[in-house]
């Protein structure tokens, strides 16, 4: 990577799904300039060590899976169910009971961003994950041309310091029994 760099074949260097230890050994054979962890209102285990460190060493921050597999999008309900195929039929966060949880986190959330931003769960998620640093990307696997939509309404607004505490109250009261991404990510390898 650092011969594709240097040679001008590559502008940038990233890794993903890599803790601190992995991206320091990493670093020590090639520059590297963007990590890219799962992130999202419900899934912030990276809050811990990555986040920071990205932070620190200036990485830019592709954060993935910024609507939590669709569950933030707003448009999931009691009565939606995923087959054995979908990756959501073996998470936890999209069965009983805690599925109701994070069901009732997501319309705490969506009144919350109409009643203070007038936008809708979908709005705030994404702008969530861009406001939590400078140079953070929030990626979200669109599957047709119609989900990128919500775009045009995250552009333009902050999330304010009151605003992120209140945001962190409504997950808190709804989601008793939190998951983290380990769902989302592979498990952690060794360090190189």
């Amino acid at each position: 990577m650092a011969d594709l760099l240097r040679a001008g074949n590559i502008r940038a260097i990233g890794v993903s799904n890599f803790s601190p230890a992995q991206m320091d050994a990493f670093r020590a054979v090639a520059p590297l300039h963007a990590v890219q962890p799962p992130y999202n209102l419900f899934e912030r285990g990276i809050e811990a060590d990555v986040f920071p460190y990205a932070q620190k060493q200036g990485l830019a921050m592709l954060a993935y899976g910024a609507l939590c597999r669709g569950l933030l999008s707003g448009r999931m309900t009691a009565e939606t169910s995923f087959p054995k195929s979908d990756l959501r039929s073996g998470d936890p966060k999209f069965n009983p009971p805690r599925y109701a949880e994070y069901l009732a986190a997501v319309a705490a959330l969506d009144r919350f961003a109409r009643e203070k931003f007038g936008k809708r769960a979908i709005h705030l998620a994404l702008r969530w994950v861009l406001d939590r640093a400078p140079n953070t990307i929030a990626l979200w696997g669109a599957r047709h041309p119609a989900q990128l939509d919500p775009v045009q309404d995250v552009l333009g607004w902050k999330i304010d310091a009151g605003a992120m505490a209140e945001i962190d109250k409504i997950v808190a009261q709804n989601v008793r029994t939190p998951l983290g991404p380990e769902f989302m990510a592979p498990p952690e390898r060794a360090a190189a």
